[in-house]
């Protein structure tokens, strides 16, 4: 083929890196992600050297070539593994570069005497921060875990349908949280086309944000990233990509928010955690640059909760500037009723309410608040989990 690429027909494949900026191939198929075909993006940029010098003539003198940068972004589904508490293929390499902590927990079952906001295990997998779903039959619920023992775990609030059995099995689960040290550089080979292929390294994410969650809709998630150099050739994918891994993306239905501990009723929301990237610029290497490091992270939180005349507890939280929390998830539901499976859960333990404007949902008044995540031990600023 000459001209004509499909664009359609792209794919990318994502490899996490031993070195940072030695580049890293594709293994397998389960090593590519479905991205949107909207919005998958890198791009090489070279720095001009412009030379302004006299030579008897207004003409600009040849520019060279600086530091070379590749920018970019990484859009996605936001979906859970197939296999419970498994990390999903269509967005592990990215978050351990956004965040840099990952960790697992396998299934447990309770023991007696559990209530709403504690249960009972003889012992159990779970850390402080990981999201968890309670089979409680026909009645399945996830919470995030503020408090552990070796055989307890403690809810921030409680379970809807009250104190669940006993016995009652918790599920496996799969959460990445901030732990930055830990943060990896990732090389990608981007086919384009299927017929011109880019290998790019060096990749680090900037920011990550869940988009598009709003009511009845598929959210997604996307990640900005820089990397340090890329090469073309002409070349078709290494192997043929297989999602099967992945669940299917969830509809945001019963994808329900909690701020405080209160459940609101709301219609959009939207999470974002930024890194503020520095490189590691050095003469004495080609591409004059080592690599780059993470030297901050903000994330921040908005919503509109539809206005409530009997309560006004997020205005007075933000008033006395008192810290709230923010909770939310979206399934796949089954074919019984009130059970469900392939749950993504975001839990902020502690934040700050930054502004609380009034809003208008389809002529509805809102609060149009936005929270600004902060630490508290440290590496405990949000959670994402997949169950």
């Amino acid at each position: 083929m000459a001209i004509g690429v499909v664009h359609n027909e792209s794919s990318i494949a994502l490899k996490a890196e031993v070195t940072e900026g030695t580049y890293v191939p594709a293994a397998a198929a389960t090593d590519y992600i479905e991205c949107l075909s909207s919005g998958l993006e890198l791009v090489k940029n070279t720095e001009e050297l412009a030379r302004d010098t006299l030579g008897g003539t207004v003409e600009s003198e040849a520019s060279r070539t600086g530091v070379p940068e590749v920018s970019g972004s990484i859009p996605v589904e936001l979906r859970a593994s197939a296999t419970e508490g498994g990390y999903p293929q269509s967005l592990d390499i990215q978050l351990r570069s956004l965040l840099g902590g990952r960790r697992t927990a396998a299934t447990a079952n309770t023991t007696t005497g559990a209530t709403s906001t504690v249960l009972t295990f003889t012992s159990h997998p779970f850390l402080k921060g990981d999201s968890v779903l309670v089979k409680e039959s026909n009645n399945f619920e996830v919470r995030p875990i503020s408090a552990i023992t070796s055989t307890t775990i403690t809810f921030p609030f409680a379970l809807d349908n009250g104190a669940p059995s006993d016995g009652v099995t918790v599920a496996a689960v799969g959460t990445y949280y901030h732990d930055t040290v830990n943060a990896i550089s990732f090389s990608a080979e981007y086919n384009i086309g299927n017929e011109i292929q880019d290998q790019v390294d060096g990749l680090r994410v900037t920011s990550g944000a869940i988009e598009n969650w709003t009511v009845g809709t598929i959210p997604t998630f996307t990640c900005a990233v820089v990397g340090q150099d890329s090469a073309r050739s002409n070349d078709t994918q290494s192997y043929t990509p297989n999602f099967t891994a992945d669940a299917l993306p969830p509809v945001t239905l019963e994808a329900c928010l909690w701020v405080g501990g209160a459940k609101l009723s709301y219609s959009e929301l939207s999470l974002n955690i930024e890194n503020e990237v520095s490189p590691i610029t050095d003469a004495c290497v080609a591409s004059g640059k080592q690599g780059h490091r993470i030297i901050g992270q903000k994330v921040s939180f908005s919503a509109n909760p539809y206005m409530d005349d009997t309560t006004f507890a997020t205005y007075t939280s933000w008033e006395n500037n008192s810290d709230t929390s923010v909770f939310f998830y979206a399934f796949n539901p089954s074919s019984t009723t009130g059970e469900f499976s392939e749950a993504v859960a975001v839990w902020i333990p502690q934040g700050k309410i930054t502004a609380h404007p009034t809003g208008d949902a389809n002529g509805l008044a809102t609060d149009a608040i936005e929270i600004k995540a902060h630490r508290s031990a440290g590496n405990d600023s949000v959670f994402m989990s997949f169950i």
